[in-house]
């Protein structure tokens, strides 16, 4: 089970802290004949197989895990039969919610904000919430209006596959969207400050993430850390120690075996930990 910093209890305690959740938390929902939603390189090599021509070359980008290019190739050669797959791998199976999205929920912050383009926690929170939680992407002209307030928002980092032409994919999608939605790199900027981000089934190579995390620590290099949850042996020490040194992440880690499910439990006991802080700090009125 992952310990969790007594820190980090208290950020999320207090509604200062944003959950970041990635293709793992997807990884634990099913849909139709039991499949689970792909990850970035699972779903680049479904759609590789119904790439015309030469494919030796994008075999080895996504191998490399250079998954950007890789992707901008094949959505250009795939065109119009791009969006059919994405809506075959991410709408058609009808995921439904896990556990673990329901213990996300549970921890109640105000802001949640996902890289995923499925709407599987978007549908379970909206649902729950009985329609008074907001998702709002990165593209919204009016994104600001998250960083204040009492609403409940899910943040679409990346897009949503509501919108396949607004989805950030590939790279000349990522380089683009840096300068045409400055607003919204500021404005994350700025939680990254202000903020605890706990990041949940992400990884480290999200370009855009790296970016932001990069500049907040060599811009603020007395700030609290952040926090990533991965599996156990992911990285090695040496990698570890320059995350920390170099993006502010404070590894969590824990056991990947079956299905993640150290992860499910410990997102549980993160929530009594959660509800026990926030009893306590309204006993002892600690506000």
């Amino acid at each position: 089970m992952i310990k969790w910093p007594e820190q980090l209890v208290e950020d999320v305690a207090r509604r200062r802290a944003i959950a970041f959740l990635g293709a793992g938390v997807s990884k634990n929902s099913t849909g139709k004949g039991l499949r689970r939603p792909p990850n970035w390189s699972e779903f680049l090599e479904t759609a590789l197989k119904k790439c015309p021509g030469p494919t030796a070359h994008i075999k080895k980008l996504i191998k490399d895990q250079d998954y950007l290019t890789a992707c901008e190739i094949i959505k250009q050669r795939l065109d119009e039969d791009f969006n059919s797959i994405i809506s075959q791998e991410f709408v058609d199976p009808h995921y439904t919610h896990a556990q673990i999205h329901r213990d996300i929920f549970k921890l109640d912050l105000r802001l949640v904000a996902t890289q995923n383009f499925d709407r599987i926690y978007d549908n379970f929170a909206q649902s729950e919430s009985k329609g008074t939680t907001h998702v709002k992407s990165y593209s919204d002209e009016d994104i600001s209006i998250i960083a204040r307030g009492k609403t409940h928002h899910i943040i679409k980092v990346h897009g949503s596959v509501e919108q396949p032409a607004k989805m950030i994919f590939t790279r000349k999608e990522y380089t683009e969207a840096r300068y045409k939605h400055g607003p919204f790199y500021a404005l994350m900027d700025a939680l990254a400050l202000t903020q605890t981000f706990l990041f949940l089934g992400c990884s480290i190579s999200d370009p855009d993430i790296r970016l932001m995390l990069e500049r907040h620590t060599h811009m603020h290099p007395y700030a609290r850390p952040h926090y990533i949850v991965m599996p156990r042996n992911a990285l090695h020490e040496d990698v570890r120690e320059s995350t920390r040194k170099n993006l502010n992440l404070k590894i969590l880690t824990y056991d990947p075996k079956l299905h993640h499910q150290e992860l499910a439990d410990s997102i549980a006991a993160l929530t009594s930990l959660v509800e026990t802080e926030r009893d306590a700090i309204a006993a002892e009125r600690r506000w």
